[in-house]
């Protein structure tokens, strides 16, 4: 009797032989039992999502919108983010109605967005006046147009610090030191009576007008001119990245107003940031000397000829042409203390000083 070999791939092929289903089958398994789970309690994909932003309401959107951030993958989101903010800002300009705020402040704060991303976002928010959203673009854009960033801040050197505290704005980035310096410069100039007399100086009889006078300049000198809100808005514009070439022409279409209220904001910052021990302006935005002095260099090229003629404009003038003068003095010392180093480099020192000694080097 002869034994017969035996296929055994044969037979698990036509199905004699029932094998076990191997791992891989296993997992494929359990993968789809779990995209039928998402899909009935209600997980979006990119293309319901966007379905939904065309047609549904504005609450709807707003809930489904919220929930695809919450449960989506960061990979997924990145390459979808751009898809999404284009449909919410078409229907925005489709219908003026519908303007899904908390959604599109969402959708920024994620830092997948930039301007040439969607264009349209920051002209939406310019025709609602949401102050709100322009300073999260300016923060977080980096591609901003000249022309886009001084639309941003004609509006707001021209709305209102009342108006301002009944916005929603981002309370992080208002700077404490503004109401620091304007409740304790208040408190002080709360105590002169008419004719710009004190209880003190009444009693001791010496009262001189002219000196008086000089020190209410210099104590309205040092209070912020706009308020703390106002204060956090222009501090978004002077850390914005600009060409000097593209931003000057734009600077043209601000009015005599708003650029005199500018150059005083940025004479206090000036004035605030040399008392500091650093370059640094307190806060979270930091500002730097160089910053507003580029700034007030700007303005005055753009506006030099509407300035002068301003008779309100010149004791302005005449503090910041002392600014720009100890600019320089400041600059040329620092050149002649970087000369002299460079010159002791030059010198050639023995190499044996000894454990201990002395070297007395003198700066003239």
């Amino acid at each position: 009797m002869k034994t017969l070999p035996v296929d055994w791939n044969r037979l698990q092929e036509d199905g004699i032989i029932c094998a076990e289903p191997d791992k891989a089958a296993k997992d494929e398994s359990k993968r789809l039992l779990r995209s039928r789970k998402n899909a009935q309690e209600g997980t979006l994909t990119v293309e319901q999502l966007l379905n939904i932003i065309k047609g549904a309401s504005q609450n709807t959107v707003e809930e489904k919108l919220l929930a695809f951030l919450s449960s989506t993958p960061v990979t997924v989101f990145q390459a979808s983010v751009g898809y999404i903010i284009s449909a919410l800002v078409n229907r925005c300009k489709a219908e003026s109605s519908f303007f899904p705020r908390s959604c599109l402040v969402q959708l920024i704060q994620t830092q997948g967005l930039s301007y040439s991303m969607c264009p349209e976002l920051m002209a939406i928010a310019v025709e609602k006046t949401d102050i709100h959203l322009l300073q999260l673009c300016l923060q977080q854009f980096p591609d901003i147009p000249e022309a886009v960033i001084c639309t941003c801040l004609k509006i707001f050197l021209s709305i209102g610090d009342d108006h301002l505290e009944t916005m929603n704005m981002n309370s992080d980035f208002v700077p404490d030191h503004v109401h620091n310096v304007q409740n304790n410069k208040m408190d002080e100039l709360s105590k002169v009576v008419q004719n710009g007399c004190t209880f003190e100086l009444i009693e001791e009889d010496s009262c001189d007008t002219q000196t008086i006078q000089k020190s209410q300049e210099i104590e309205l000198s040092e209070i912020c001119p706009v308020g703390p809100r106002k204060a956090t808005l222009l501090n978004t514009i002077i850390c914005s990245a600009y060409s000097e070439t593209f931003i000057l022409p734009h600077l043209k279409d601000l009015s005599a107003k708003e650029v005199i209220l500018f150059l005083q904001y940025l004479q206090y910052v000036y004035v605030q940031c040399s008392k500091e021990s650093s370059t640094h302006f307190p806060g979270i935005l930091h500002l730097t000397i160089q910053q507003i002095m580029d700034w007030l260099c700007l303005l005055l090229d753009a506006h030099f000829t509407v300035v002068v003629m301003l008779p309100e404009a010149r004791g302005l003038l005449s503090k910041l042409h002392k600014f720009v003068r100890a600019q320089v003095h400041f600059y040329s010392e620092l050149n002649k203390i970087e000369g002299s180093l460079k010159h002791l480099q030059r010198i050639n020192h023995p190499e044996d000083k000894g454990l201990y000694s002395i070297e007395v080097i003198k700066l003239t």
